[in-house]
């Protein structure tokens, strides 16, 4: 690669989310209609990346194969955008990868009540800009205090997986979060953010759609 290229990645999404409810269509935020499964993200290239690891470890490995053909030590790094459960429910099927997180929601996790939590913490590094060449790590608070995306170039434009700080579409339209946000102002600020910076958006509980810049 010639200096002041452009490093090209490949984005996968290995599941898409669905979530507990969804105002948008007339559910209520106080109640749970269905369970949560998150977006979960490879991103190909040097590293490889996985966001979000939303499966248990042995549906993980096969839908990673099915949809990728690669196996779980092709991937060098885990990514998890904040620190809700949901978002690292296969975690530990990456054993020979880096693990990554927020330094903020990082110190969440070290305070949590659950062990399994507090152990995976012991393993996680903190997100530092400049970790990849060609990776940006993004704040995002709102949805928790260290919301963090993970935004790459691709040969279709700029992509960022962003988690929960953007729900799905519709969120993104209305500029608004989740029901359990930390911050709803921090959360409207962290989507308008997002829409100057990307042209392909990753959410956290649904399928990937286009921004027009």
């Amino acid at each position: 690669m010639s200096k002041g290229e452009i490093k090209l990645f490949e984005f996968h999404v290995l599941t898409i989310g669905q979530f507990s409810r969804n105002r948008y269509w007339g559910e209520l935020d106080t109640q749970a209609y269905r369970n949560a499964v998150c977006t979960s993200t490879l991103v190909k290239g040097t590293p490889t990346i996985i966001v979000d690891p939303s499966l248990p470890p042995e549906e993980m490995a096969a839908v990673l194969y099915n949809r990728t053909g690669l196996r779980p030590d092709a991937v060098d790094a885990v990514f998890l955008t904040h620190s809700h459960g949901d978002h690292y429910v296969g975690l530990e099927l990456f054993e020979k990868a880096r693990w990554y997180i927020s330094e903020t929601d990082l110190a969440a996790m070290k305070k949590s009540d659950d062990n399994r939590t507090r152990n995976i913490s012991g393993k996680l590094e903190i997100c530092k800009p400049g970790l990849f060449k060609g990776i940006e790590f993004i704040p995002f608070p709102g949805h928790t205090a260290g919301m963090t995306g993970i935004s790459f170039d691709t040969a279709d434009g700029r992509v960022c997986v962003c988690g929960d700080a953007v729900m799905t579409r519709d969120f993104f339209i209305h500029r608004q979060g989740y029901y359990n946000s930390v911050d709803f102002k921090k959360s409207s600020e962290s989507i308008e953010k997002m829409a100057g910076l990307a042209d392909i958006i990753v959410p956290g509980h649904s399928n990937y759609f286009i921004n027009k810049r």
